[in-house]
Order: C-alpha cells, then sequence, then structure tokens
C-alpha cells in the first residue's frame, strides 16, 4: 500500500518536482485567487519538463527550463515558493481543470478551441514549428509529406497544422510529448516530425549522430501562460506580471539565457 509518507518520499527523490498527495488541497470552491495562493504559502504551477529548453530534468534530477526560471520568477513576485508539478502535453489542460495547479506555464499556444475551456494570457515565450526529418530523407517542402509518417504530440498545434495543410496521404503520428516523437524518427518509426525549433535543434544537437535536420518553417506559436475559466482576477496579475518582466528585461533575459535570442520583438498583446 502507497501511504502518504510513500508519496512525499518519491516526490522528494526528484529535486525540484512536487507532487500533490492530497486530494483535498488540489481543488476549492470558487476561484483560486493571487490572496488565496499567498495565504496558502506556495504556489502550484503546471510545466512540462520534457521540451528542453523550456522545461527539462538535468543530470542530478532538478527541473530546469525557461519555463522554470519564469515560474520561480512568478513565485518571488507573489512572495511564496514555487511547487512546480511535471506535465505531459495532453495532461496540461486536465490538470488545470481539475485543480492540481494554479495555472500553467507550459510552452501552451492560445487556440480557439482551447479558449473554450481555459483563459490565456498574452504571450510570454514563442517558438518556431519546424518539420525535421533525416538529412537524406528528401523532404525539404510541405508537399514532400504525402505518403510520409509524420509524428507530432497529440493535442498540439502542430497536430492541428498538419492536419489542416499536410497533403493528402500524410500519415499523422501521435506520441505523448516531443521528446518521444523526436526519438520515433531517430529510429524510423516515422519519417518527419512536427516540433519546436528549440527543442528540436537541442535533439538534434544532443544526438550528432541521428542525422536529423529542420526542413521548413510549420508555422510561429506564441505561448501563453493559461488559467481555469473563472480566474478573472489571478489572470488580470498574471497580465500585468508578465508586462511587467517584459519591459523590465527580464524576460529578454531569460529568453538569450535559454534560446540565445531575446523575446520576438513582434510577440502579440492582447
Amino acid at each position: 500500500m502507497i501511504t502518504r509518507l510513500g508519496l512525499f518520499a518519491a516526490a522528494a527523490a526528484v529535486p525540484g518536482l512536487a507532487f500533490l498527495s492530497n486530494r483535498a488541497e488540489a481543488q476549492q470552491s470558487g476561484p483560486i485567487t493571487t490572496a488565496d495562493i499567498i495565504k496558502r504559502g506556495k504556489v502550484r504551477i503546471g510545466v512540462v519538463t520534457g521540451a528542453p529548453p523550456f522545461g527539462m530534468v538535468d543530470a542530478t534530477g532538478n527541473a530546469v527550463g525557461y519555463d522554470l526560471d519564469v515560474s520561480n520568477l512568478l513565485a518571488r513576485y507573489l512572495g511564496v515558493p514555487a511547487e512546480i508539478s511535471s506535465l505531459t502535453p495532453p495532461s496540461r489542460i486536465p490538470a488545470l481543470e481539475a485543480g492540481r495547479v494554479d495555472f500553467l506555464c507550459a510552452t501552451l499556444g492560445a487556440t480557439p478551441e482551447r479558449a473554450r475551456s481555459v483563459m490565456f494570457t498574452m504571450p510570454y515565450s514563442a517558438f518556431r514549428m519546424v518539420v525535421m526529418s533525416k538529412k537524406d530523407s528528401g523532404i525539404s517542402k510541405i508537399e514532400d509529406l504525402a505518403g510520409k509518417r509524420v509524428g507530432v504530440p497529440r493535442g498540439t498545434p502542430q497536430e492541428q497544422a498538419l492536419l489542416r495543410r499536410a497533403p493528402r496521404g500524410t500519415n499523422v503520428v501521435r506520441f505523448e510529448d516531443d521528446a518521444t516523437s523526436a526519438q520515433a524518427l531517430i529510429v524510423g518509426q516515422v519519417d518527419a516530425i512536427g516540433i519546436p525549433d528549440t527543442i528540436g535543434g537541442d535533439i538534434a544537437k544532443g544526438r550528432p549522430e541521428a542525422g536529423i535536420e529542420a526542413k521548413f518553417n510549420l508555422f510561429n506559436q506564441p505561448n501563453c501562460m493559461t488559467v481555469r475559466k473563472d480566474q478573472f482576477e489571478l489572470r488580470q496579475w498574471l497580465q500585468n506580471t508578465i508586462y511587467f518582466m517584459k519591459t523590465s528585461g527580464e524576460l529578454d533575459d531569460i529568453s538569450t539565457k535559454w534560446t540565445g535570442s531575446p523575446l520576438p520583438a513582434d510577440l502579440p498583446v492582447f
């Protein structure tokens, strides 16, 4: 039997990642406000740790990356520590809706479909979504995907973009996250993948023997923080704080640290 103590011990085995063990804590009646978070003494933030350089686990077991730095900066402005929950792309919105996290800082693009169930902030980061394949694949444009197997994480904007733009005969293969789809490309399970350029570039750099490279740009994706539909006060605080971090240069510093470039000058505001 897994005990409460055992759950805390398991969480402690991976420094930097905290997992909730108390169902009563996971959900409260009514919207969570910044005052609730400060009174609780911690802010619970969901991130994706299989998406370098935005989120990953380092050699010592600590969660690191762009989104982790942003999360910890937000926690500092709230005056409380951050409790980070590691999520997969398909589990991000369900974890938020279930109340297991207060908000998401997890490379989520705002789409009309997602906006029916959650609210988004203005973007805090961005990446180019590219199609990657083996160097000798012969793929150089979207028309070349006809008859090919193309891997994407399920429930992501790149999945929707491929379903909308790929030529007839493209076989879209769905995986849990970017790292899994990239591994499928490396071992030959798929012919190409749709992936953020920063994540794909990091994987290609770490596995030079795989011979994979970006072939063409699929689209540009600004990334937003995400709150439940009833969390108007928390969203407004995040909006104000993202704006402050942009104008102060803090987001540019984090972006340069992890991606090599400051935030795009044309990052939208809404």
